[in-house]
């Protein structure tokens, strides 16, 4: 991955720089990029909601 890429944020959908998130977290080596302390703090509360699905 870029070290400059665009990702979405799965708590509130926004798109983010990598560079510019407030917090990068590791979950099971998948990286989820967070806006703002508000969205780290709904995606700590119950991270399963958020993480990705693997597609069948």
């Amino acid at each position: 991955m870029k070290a400059n890429s665009t990702l979405r944020d799965p708590v509130c959908g926004r798109k983010v720089n990598r560079n510019k998130a407030h917090i990068v977290i590791t979950v099971n080596g998948e990286e989820y990029v967070l806006c703002c302390p508000k969205c780290q703090s709904e995606f700590e509360k119950n991270p399963e909601r958020y993480l990705r699905r693997e597609r069948p």
